[in-house]
């Protein structure tokens, strides 16, 4: 029974794999066609506004997440994690199609806009559900030292969605007239979408004590008042782990063009580059993890950031290929630091009776309200100021909270 218990939850260990994959790959595919995307749908702004309005859905993500990981969340209550999973991934899959049916800007038509905020918030809510659900489940009843080796092999699938999605983009880059193929990598993630969750067993793995292990009681939601300092901490540390990844791979693509002779073609053909670089040094980081306190390397990462990014950034004015790739691999670097054992750190945060969905919780507002709304405020920064120190100085500013974050950890460690 248990070798039959093995097998068949490293089948689902491969499909939450996959899962996790997919819901990063849309995800980051929206955020790169933002530069193809926002011309057709705010043609009558500059380049940019229209990257700032573009940019904007992110922020309806702040709503949509948690809504969606509490109403998954409660669902659970009466269905197993993996049936729960399969709903989050349908409806991820209709989003994606919603996605590749919206109309253009025509004539000033406000629905345009409209249809856009509604199909991402769709696909966030859907996807809030899922993430939480896969990541709690993978790492379901194993210990610290199995838990650092899951946790890199999760980041690993994360990173390689977002590769797929970053080799999209370059492809875009290099057709001559993009704007008339941005609905087809949509499509083509919806129908991927849907094809997984064929992949699921139908046939249930939890025992009766399993049943609702993600799954929030009715009551579970009172301490969550009580938990505000832990949620408040997670939140922070998780926004700036979306940060950290945000600025070399998403960020930097569109902004170092306005400050450089250095075109957005190619900057995109280095992407793939970095996002293979960032996959072996997650592999690398997950090692070393188990040698030292990860909590310490996530803080020394923060701190280095937090020091380093607002001369660094002053710096990519006029600055040369060879400049800006330097600074993006420092980052990549100190990204996966940061990043690689986030979740193993949130769960140490929360006494072991918290309901799993105070980490959940904490971790979607955090992303949501720090990481995902960082491209849209950075650029509406510089387009006030116009001067790279304005965006590093909002960053510098997130990478020391959650420095200070992390040294109050050690020092209760």
């Amino acid at each position: 029974m248990a070798n039959a218990r093995k097998a068949l939850f490293s089948k689902e260990e491969l499909c939450i794999g996959v899962a996790n994959l997919l819901i990063h790959f849309d995800n980051a595919l929206y955020g790169y066609l933002v530069p193809i995307m926002a011309p057709l749908f705010f043609p009558k702004k500059e380049l940019l506004v229209q990257l700032i309005w573009g940019y904007s859905p992110f922020i309806i993500s702040f709503v949509a997440k948690p809504f969606g990981l509490l109403f998954f969340s409660n669902m659970a209550q009466n269905k197993k994690e993996m049936v729960v999973l399969r709903y989050t991934l349908l409806g991820i899959g209709i989003s994606l199609i919603g996605m590749s049916c919206l109309p253009i800007y025509k004539g000033g038509s406000l629905w345009t806009v409209v249809l856009l905020w509604l199909a991402r918030g769709c696909s966030e809510l859907c996807a809030a559900g899922a993430y939480n659900i896969s990541k709690i489940y993978l790492l379901k009843g194993v210990t610290l030292q199995q838990a650092k080796k899951l946790a890199p092999f999760y980041e690993v699938a994360s990173m390689m969605g977002i590769l797929l999605a970053g080799a999209v983009a370059v492809c875009f880059a290099w057709i001559d007239d993009p704007f008339s193929y941005w609905r087809f990598p949509f499509l083509i993630a919806a129908l991927s979408t849907l094809c997984n969750i064929l992949f699921f067993s139908n046939k249930a793995t939890e025992t009766e004590n399993d049943l609702n292990f993600m799954a929030p009681k009715a009551c579970a939601y009172l301490p969550l008042w009580k938990a505000r300092k832990a949620i408040i901490r997670i939140a922070i540390v998780a926004g700036f782990g979306y940060v950290a990844y945000t600025i070399p791979f998403l960020f930097m693509s569109s902004f170092v063009p306005m400050v450089t002779t250095v075109t957005y073609g190619t900057m995109m053909e280095y992407l793939p580059i970095f996002m293979v670089l960032d996959i072996l040094l997650m592999s690398w980081i997950g090692k070393i993890g188990q040698k030292y306190d990860h909590n310490n390397l996530m803080g020394v990462a923060s701190g280095l950031i937090t020091l380093s990014i607002i001369p660094l950034f002053s710096g990519l004015q006029n600055a040369s290929i060879f400049y800006i790739t330097a600074v993006r691999c420092w980052f990549i670097f100190l990204g996966v630091i940061f990043s690689c054992f986030l979740t193993i750190w949130s769960k140490e945060q929360v006494a072991t009776g918290t309901p799993y969905v105070t980490i959940g919780l904490a971790t979607v507002l955090g992303s949501t309200l720090f990481g995902k709304s960082a491209t849209a405020i950075c650029f509406y920064l510089f387009h006030t100021y116009h001067t790279p120190i304005a965006p590093a100085c909002y960053i510098a500013f997130l990478a020391f909270v959650a420095t200070l974050v992390m040294t109050d950890s050690a020092s209760e460690g």
